[in-house]
Parts: structure tokens; sequence; C-alpha cells
């Protein structure tokens, strides 16, 4: 077995002196953040700088006892993905500019939070987004100490190959939960938020359904979160009704479509699968 504990070793580095650091906030999970929030794994790929100023932000003096932190960020598929080896400098003042969490929105204050200066290590850096761990079962204890005889010497699980989110499955094979829609890949977002159209939400408890329509600037995407935000999206049919969660699949994907045609085929739609009778669709 290969474990996390030894490629630390290699790197000459004590696991005595090293967190293990899991970012995931499961605020996400709680719907507790803005709409269309980005994950920490979400700015680790896209927006790094944020991802770095969301990690030196902590409420607590959490990192003082040790001088190095492993990072991990956890993706949309639950993996625990290795985002590098960190050395900590010192703790000092927030930055003017950063008034608010890069991730909850919420604000932060030298008050309320510590600022940790972290620099990135070269160290392990041929892994970085392409290993992976196995946390194990606490995942609620989101930093552990690496020589922890509970917690520590993590299994590595996977070493990839390249650094590459999940491929799309294209519009037609798409499904998943609403609840995490906020969870997908970036990539995948990029493909919902281009292109507009029918899609089809399913009762996980009942089976009723509902079709709509996503027409606004920022396609598929922008009308999923809003369901992800209130589970109704605005639409009558849907607030009365009581439901663990929807399942999102899309009908039809029309990157530009003509004036009218996202309204006749909502309609069409509509009538095929009798939603209005049978549904959800109460217009």
């Amino acid at each position: 077995m290969l474990s996390f504990n030894l490629l630390l070793q290699e790197a000459n580095l004590d696991p005595a002196d090293v967190y293990l650091v899991r970012h995931k906030d499961t605020r996400l999970a709680k719907g507790l953040l803005r709409l269309r929030s980005s994950s920490p794994y979400d700015l680790w790929a896209t927006q790094r700088d944020k991802f770095e100023s969301y990690q030196r932000i902590q409420g607590e003096d959490c990192f003082r006892k040790r001088n190095w932190i492993a990072a991990f960020v956890v993706t949309p598929e639950d993996e625990t993905l290795f985002a590098g080896i960190y050395r900590k400098l010192g703790v000092g003042k927030l930055p003017s500019q950063l008034q608010e969490c890069p991730v909850s929105g919420k604000p932060v204050s030298d008050e309320t939070h510590c600022y940790y200066n972290l620099a990135l290590d070269a160290r392990l850096g041929e892994f970085v987004g392409r290993l992976t761990i196995e946390w194990g079962d606490g995942f609620r204890a989101w930093i552990q100490n690496a020589d922890s005889k509970l917690s520590g010497n993590k299994k590595v699980a996977e070493i990839r190959k390249n650094l590459q989110d999940h491929p799309f499955p294209g519009y037609r094979e798409f499904r998943r939960n609403i609840a995490g829609i906020q969870r997908i890949w970036p990539s995948w977002r990029l493909q919902l938020e281009s292109c507009k159209g029918i899609y089809l939400l399913t009762c996980k408890d009942t089976g009723k359904q509902y079709v709509g329509k996503a027409d606004g600037e920022d396609g598929f995407w922008g009308r999923f979160c809003q369901y992800a935000e209130n589970t109704h999206g605005g639409n009558e049919g849907m607030k009365p009704h009581q439901t663990s969660g929807y399942t999102v699949t899309i009908l039809e994907a029309i990157a530009t479509p003509a004036l009218g045609e996202i309204d006749r085929l909502e309609t069409l739609w509509k009538e095929k699968l009798s939603t209005r009778i049978w549904g959800l669709n109460k217009n």
C-alpha cells in the first residue's frame, strides 16, 4: 500500500509537522451559499488566486501548531484531490481589498478571522491535480494531523496521468440531482451556460415531472441554480409539492434558438409528457 506519509517522507517532510487539510465547504450541501457559488475545487481549478485567499482565511487559529499544510480539494465526484504543499510563514492582517470569503461571500475581518501567510512549496508538485487519497470515515474532520494513529497515513487511491475534468456526457446524456448542481465540474458549467432549451425535473419521491424552459442569459446553468437555491424556481405548481429533491435531465438543447422556438418546444413537451395533467405544470 502506497501511503501519503511515505511521499511526505521522501520529500523530506516530517508527518509530525504536517496538517492534512481537506477543502470541501459543507455549506454547499446545506444550500447556505450564494446563488452560483464556487466550491473550493472550482476556485482551485479556475481561479487559483481566490483559492489561495480562501485557504488563508480561517475562523480560528487552526494552523498554529504545525509548519506545513498538505492541501486537498474535493472534486464533484467526492474524490480527495491533492492541491499542493504549503509552508506556513506566519499570521498577518487581512488585505484591505479582501472583505468577504471567496466561497461563502460572508464578511471577513481581523476581529473574526485569522489570515495565514502560506507559500506553495515545490515539493510533491508532480502530484498536484493527479493524486487522490482515501480520506476515510472522518469527513467532518476537515483538518487532521498527518501522523495521527487514528486518521493519519492516508492511502493513495490513484495517481492519474493528467489533470482534467471528467468529460461532459453531452446534453442528451446529462442527468444530475438539483441539490448538487453547484458541485459539477467547471467545464460542465461552461457547457450548460452556453446553451438554452427545455429540461425535465423528476421528483425523487413521487416520480411527478415538471417541464421547463431555460432561456435566460446563463442558459441551463442559470435556471438550474435557481432550483438549487429554493427547490421550486418560482413555479407555482412546485411550491406546495413536498419532496426530498429533483433529478434534472435535458430534453432539447438549442445553442441559438429562433424567436419563439423555445416557447413552442416547451408547450410540445408538456403535451407529450402530460405534465399539466399528471405532473407539476400548472400553465
